[in-house]
């Protein structure tokens, strides 16, 4: 059993690159491994077990590592058997081999008299046993690595002078070990060996590495300042700003930016920096972009939240260098916060609703026409859903001067240097022209939530308000046939859909979703308002999200069962849900499964719609149930309305199923009569629509699971 070890020595690959790639390394040999039968019970744990995980990857910004240990010496010998010719080709009327059956044994090594004949489908067939010697370990994987490598995904690659390889940056070195041996195999132009390389500045020189082992292999790194485990990397970082933040009473919370700029450097040296105070007067939402964003720092608050004159970067070199990297940061910074506030000030000598007017000059999409187009429709369409809500005027004051105000921003000087901070720039040139402050807030909420981890809108305008912007988005990209494809998603269809669910639901909004969209239809562009298929495509989408969405709480099939009877109350489809859940956890759910699921069964092809005809009930069964449903359909249907779900449940459950197991215990429905069988049909089909066109289509769930 022999360790291995593998390192990409590259030029710097960008920080957003690696951990997909790493992990994608990973995958690829474990793959490779056990389709090469190198993976085998007792040798390598495929789950982490202590210390480091195997097919765990190291990275740098410079590097891609892995390490998998006890890898065995060799393939095992295997045994295969392999079908030759029919029995009447390999072999004459005698038995005795023909030049066909001889040739085939010597295709495959095997003396002619060790052939057998087996049955198959075909009839029979003549069979060589053969064994397959096993190759080492080395020399497998001096096949496999350099396919494995150069497949390695990445958003965009290159391709450099002189090779045909491509990779996401020229590579440079290559370091393969099986033990202490070197796995032997080309790149282009590079050759495996022992050698790695340190810090290109601090510790250039090459690095040899004895063998396989990767402390030995994390510990010449580290004596060449190079801190290969991403994790050791992360928490150093971790560690030394929160020691900077901690003397100012603060805590970082910028974790996204950690993970960002672990993956820059590679020996971490945090500094903190200055700048001056009178740049504080542009709105902190604008400094912290310039310095996140723009340069990688990390913002200093106080113990109150408040933003300070200061600032951490993390530098990629030692602690005796930090002076000269404070310097020059605090030189950037300062050129880029004067930009910001040579913007601000220019700015806010016109008020917001001023830029306003130059949006009929920038177009949203060709098809949906300019900014201004798409303002007039938010507009129309929030106030649309706030009469739905049933807002009162002053709400609905708010929405119209919001929606107004909502996309005006998006032509000031600030807007233009910092993309990300849209909604946040309009709501402070809001707050300094004195507008409302709901009106204000919500021209930053309604862009939320931006990600899953976001925030839904905190005010009722900014809910209102996001619901219109991400319902005309929908809807209007639809009708124009810009569809989200595969992973093409370039107006972020899906995760606005997402944010659609997250704010009505959350809210406890009772929206009507097909009223909303035909509204956000009607409102589009002459041509594609009268197009046909964007309601229905967009109702599909928004079911599709609403699986996917409720997966992470709920089953697969209850999901679909509740999804089955509509979803245009989203607030509603929440409270079935959530009621369906909790009954599949007691012992009258596979009772009430089983009543919905026979009674669908049994009357999904049957397309009548009449009523039940008394006379011809002439089993007691049928009478019996005849009986039950008409003394109960009102007060299911009330606890339905009500949205009283578990008691309806419960109601339903008690009432039909034991009379439900009798009935199909006694009675033929599918009778030669004709009108007795639809009568009995109809029936059937009531009792489950009942339950199933209101509530769930239970015969969606799998009931053996549970």
């Amino acid at each position: 059993m022999r360790d291995f070890l593998l390192e990409i020595g590259c030029e710097e690959i960008p920080a957003s690159y690696l951990a997909p790639a790493s992990a994608a390394l990973a995958e690829a040999m474990k793959k490779a491994l056990a389709e090469a039968r190198l993976l085998k019970k007792g040798t390598v744990p495929l789950e982490p077990s202590g210390g480091l995980s195997p097919f765990s990857a190291l990275y740098t910004p410079r590097r891609i590592a892995l390490f998998i240990p006890g890898l065995p010496d060799a393939q095992e010998d295997f045994t295969e058997l392999v079908q030759g010719p029919s029995k009447k080709i390999a072999f004459d009327a005698e038995g005795k081999p023909t030049k066909a059956g001889a040739g085939f044994a010597r295709g495959q090594g095997v003396p002619v008299e060790s052939l057998t004949v087996q049955e198959t489908k075909s009839g029979p067939y003549v069979f060589a046993k053969k064994t397959v010697k096993g190759r080492a370990t080395a020399e497998v994987l001096a096949e496999a690595l350099p396919g494995i490598i150069l497949k390695l995904p990445f958003p965009k690659s290159m391709h450099w002078a002189g090779t045909a390889v491509t990779f996401a940056r020229p590579i440079r070195s290559i370091l393969a070990l099986l033990g202490d041996a070197v796995v032997p195999f080309s790149i282009g132009a590079v050759t495996s060996g022992r050698k790695v390389y340190g810090h290109p500045f601090l510790a250039p020189a090459a690095v040899e590495i004895a063998r396989a082992d990767a402390e030995l292999y994390k510990g010449a790194l580290r004596k060449a300042f190079v801190l290969a485990d991403v994790d050791e990397r992360r928490e150093a970082i971790r560690a030394q700003i929160e020691k900077v933040l901690a003397a100012h009473g603060a805590a970082l919370s910028e974790f996204d930016l950690l993970e960002e700029v672990t993956n820059l450097v590679e020996f971490p040296q945090a500094v903190e920096g200055t700048f001056p105070e009178h740049y504080l007067e542009v709105p902190a939402e604008v400094v912290e972009a310039a310095m996140m964003e723009h340069q990688r720092y990390f913002p200093v608050r106080a113990a109150s939240g408040k933003l300070l004159n200061r600032f951490v970067t993390v530098s990629n070199r030692p602690a005796a260098s930090a002076d000269m990297i404070r310097e020059g940061n605090e030189r950037v910074l300062n050129a880029r916060l004067s930009d910001a506030q040579f913007f601000w000030r220019e700015d806010r000598k016109k008020p917001l609703e001023s830029y306003g007017q130059k949006l009929a000059g920038v177009t949203f999409q060709e098809k949906l026409g300019s900014y201004a187009e798409r303002t007039r429709r938010i507009g129309e369409l929030g106030l649309f859903i706030a009469e739905a809500l049933g807002a009162d005027e002053a709400t609905k004051a708010r929405v119209a001067r919001a929606a107004a105000l909502s996309k005006a921003d998006l032509v000031t000087q600030m807007v233009f240097e910092f993309t990300s901070l849209q909604g946040v720039v309009g709501r402070e040139y809001a707050k300094a022209d004195g507008e409302d402050p709901e009106v204000a807030e919500a021209i930053a909420e309604h862009y939320r939530p931006r990600s899953v981890k976001d925030d839904i809108p905190k005010t009722l305008t900014g809910r209102i308000l996001a619901l219109a912007d991400k319902f005309d988005s929908l809807v209007g990209c639809f009708a124009a046939g810009l569809a989200p494809t595969g992973n093409q998603d370039p107006y972020a269809l899906r995760r606005q859909t997402v944010g659609i669910i997250r704010i009505i639901v959350t809210s406890e909004f009772v929206l009507p979703l097909g009223a909303v969209i035909a509204k956000a239809k009607s409102l589009l562009p002459p041509g594609l308002s009268e197009t046909t298929v964007a309601e229905k495509s967009v109702l599909e989408f928004i079911q599709d999200r609403l699986y996917y969405y409720y997966l992470d709480s709920y089953s697969h099939d209850i999901v679909r069962a509740a999804l089955k009877p509509g979803f245009d109350d989203l607030l509603d489809l929440s409270r079935r849900l959530e009621s369906l859940d909790e009954l599949s956890g007691t012992h009258d759910w596979h009772k009430l499964v089983t009543a919905v699921e026979r009674t669908h069964n049994i009357t999904r092809e049957f397309a009548g719609t009449g009523e039940v005809d008394e006379i011809l009930l002439s089993a007691p069964e049928e009478r019996e149930l005849w009986k039950l449903y008409r003394d109960h359909v009102r007060e299911i249907t009330t606890l339905i309305d009500e949205r009283r779900y578990p008691e309806a449940c419960k109601l339903y459950e008690q009432t039909f199923t034991v009379p439900l197991h009798v009935f199909f215990e006694k009675v033929f429905v599918n009778v030669d009569d004709l009108q007795v069988r639809a009568n009995r049909l109809t029936l059937l089909k009531k009792i489950n629509g009942l339950f199933a066109d209101r509530v769930a289509d239970l015969s969606q769930i799998l009931i053996e699971q549970r």
